[in-house]
């Protein structure tokens, strides 16, 4: 977004054309349009001082135009202030970063709104009918050009992929008309009699009025759509949170110029002034909680005193009471507010930075361990390629030496070979469980998924180890209660895989007394479960939290069993998950047994 290429005289270009159109039409037609065309004279050619009276009103003289007995105290406290704010927060965001498109922008609608303020001012203090005229006419293109500026901001905000130069040109050839007819009866057709100092507003002042209706709408939907464009959250936010200041400002000032040309209720446009320091704050929130304009604390910190001494300094500006009640008021309330402000925004921009800092570490580590994890899955799966080729061949030979298949042995010798094949039957067992690991890791673990009865594949199992868990002393019981048929559709030989380990941990770490396989079904549920219950060792909930993790074992497992590895309850899960299913496990405590329930998806 920032590198769109708008200059900062492109932007400028509306403000300086204005100028230029009212220096250059004020000279040629300023006796001519106010003399001639509207029969208005200055107080001197009416025959009256500038303490006189003039249509029946007093009006005193002005110093720089803006300081006069006209203009009461809460017009200067509704103009003043919102000037200031304006000026000081375009200057902060202008001096932060002056290469950044949305500082410019935002600067260009602070000026605008500066200069605004400063006009109005002049409509309000002026006693000659001249100054008003001149200044009446030029405020026009200012305001348009004011929402013009509030329009570029947003859209900078809320598309900030898009070419801003299509809507800057727009904007210029809306503002035409207000700079074109800016000196001729078309605008401002004269001064009113009254007392107000009021002026007839012809049809370009309407049109003004139409097009910031337009443009009100306009920002509202480009916020309303800004999250079809934005894909980061925090960008987001902040986008958001800029539309709803340009539409806060905008609408107070619409609503001014509305309950003015439709005279509703009391004189509103003194307070029209308001959405800028409205503006102002929301920009400041912006600033310190989502960066806006890369600005961090040391902008909240001199946005809040930069307001105090504001407000503070309207204190020496008032003379009433009244006046002066309403600026203490408000001094406190942005002292206060801006403390708390300030404070909790310190606090939270210490933690930002510290979050920072620390994810940045920790996506440096987590890449490391990502690359040292990859690395030793790829170890583990060389070397246990490397370890299955040989204990093949012991288990082969071990087998073909206790069969007698090389003559009789002796029994010592008989003996020590079928502890080679049980021992290279269980390293086997142990290097199977490290390549699964790795597969699964790896994301190269296949699974073949085919239609089967998995309560028959249960209870066959159970016969298979029944003379493992009778050598053992152990009871290994089955029973089911399945009302459908028990077809799973999955992979047969992991789903046996799954059921094997299950069973056999429970024979390994059951000292005495029983294994019971239940089978049962859900229907409505479409689940199957198979649950492995035994009067084991059990454990408590803290390994049961762990359990189902890489080389995780309970406290108590080397007392009965000291050859696990700790990762066969990790892999059945992994497999048991990219099936559709799941593994829990529940144990009333050390000692109390425990109870494994393996779950699959059943086939209707």
């Amino acid at each position: 977004m920032e590198k769109q290429k708008v200059s900062l005289s492109k932007i400028f270009s509306g403000i300086f054309f204005s100028l230029m159109v009212i220096t250059g039409f004020s000279a040629s037609y300023y006796n001519f349009y106010i003399l001639e065309n509207f029969k208005m004279f200055s107080l001197e050619e009416a025959g009256y001082s500038s303490t006189d009276e003039i249509y029946g009103c007093e009006w005193y003289s002005s110093t720089l135009l803006i300081f006069s007995n006209n203009v009461s105290e809460l017009t200067y406290y509704t103009h003043i202030f919102p000037l200031f704010i304006s000026l000081f927060i375009g200057l902060f965001v202008i001096i932060s970063n002056r290469n950044a498109l949305r500082n410019r922008v935002l600067f260009s609608l602070s000026i605008l709104f500066a200069l605004w303020a400063y006009f109005d001012l002049i409509l309000w203090a002026s006693p000659s009918p001249e100054a008003v005229m001149f200044f009446w006419s030029s405020i026009v293109p200012v305001e348009m050009l004011m929402y013009i500026a509030a329009l570029l901001l947003v859209y900078t905000f809320t598309r900030p992929q898009k070419n801003i130069q299509p809507i800057f040109w727009l904007g210029i050839f809306v503002a035409a008309p207000t700079f074109i007819f800016m000196h001729t009866p078309l605008n401002v057709v004269g001064l009113s009699p009254d007392c107000d100092q009021g002026a007839y507003e012809g049809p370009v002042i309407q049109y003004m009025y139409i097009m910031e209706i337009f443009i009100i709408f306009f920002v509202t939907y480009l916020t309303a759509t800004s999250k079809r464009f934005i894909t980061s959250a925090q960008d987001w936010k902040r986008a958001l949170f800029i539309g709803l200041a340009s539409i806060v400002f905008l609408s107070f000032f619409t609503a001014g110029n509305l309950t003015l040309l439709f005279e509703l209720g009391p004189n509103y446009e003194p307070y029209k002034l308001f959405g800028m320091p409205l503006f102002a704050a929301l920009i400041a929130y912006s600033i310190v909680r989502f960066k806006t304009f890369n600005i961090k604390l040391l902008g909240a910190q001199a946005l809040v005193l930069a307001l105090w001494i504001l407000v503070g300094s309207l204190l020496l500006v008032v003379k009433s009471d009244t006046s002066r009640i309403i600026a203490a008021t408000t001094l406190i309330f942005t002292t206060v507010a801006g403390f708390f402000l300030v404070r909790s925004v310190k606090k939270e921009v210490h933690q930002r930075e510290q979050l920072e800092r620390l994810t940045t570490q920790l996506e440096a580590a987590n890449e490391r361990l990502k690359e040292l994890d990859k690395a030793k899955s790829e170890f583990v799966s060389i070397a246990s390629h490397q370890l299955r080729s040989p204990l093949t061949a012991i288990r082969g030979y071990a087998s073909m030496l206790a069969e007698g298949s090389f003559g009789q042995m002796p029994a010592k010798a008989l003996e020590s070979a079928k502890r080679i094949e049980e021992s290279a039957k269980l390293m086997a067992m142990s290097i199977e469980d490290y390549l699964n690991v790795s597969r699964i890791e790896s994301g190269n673990m296949k699974y073949n998924l085919t239609d089967f009865n998995v309560v028959e594949m249960t209870s066959n199992l159970c016969d298979d180890l029944r003379s493992e868990a009778m050598h053992r002393n152990l009871i290994l019981l089955f029973r089911s209660d399945v009302t459908g048929k028990g077809i799973v559709n999955a992979d047969i030989g992991k789903t046996n895989q799954i059921i094997h380990n299950l069973i056999n941990n429970s024979i390994k770490y059951t000292p005495k007394g029983s294994i019971n396989v239940f089978v049962r079904d859900d229907i409505k549920a479409k689940k199957i479960y198979i649950d492995i219950t035994d009067t084991g060792i059990g454990m408590s909930k803290e390994t049961m939290d762990k359990l189902f993790g890489k080389f995780s074992r309970a406290h108590n497992a080397n007392s009965v069993n000291a050859s696990g590895t700790g990762l066969g309850l990790y892999v059945a899960l992994k497999m048991a998950e990219a099936m559709g299913g799941t593994i829990t496990c529940l144990s009333e405590g050390d000692g109390k047994g425990s109870t494994f329930t393996f779950e699959l998806p059943i086939v209707m």
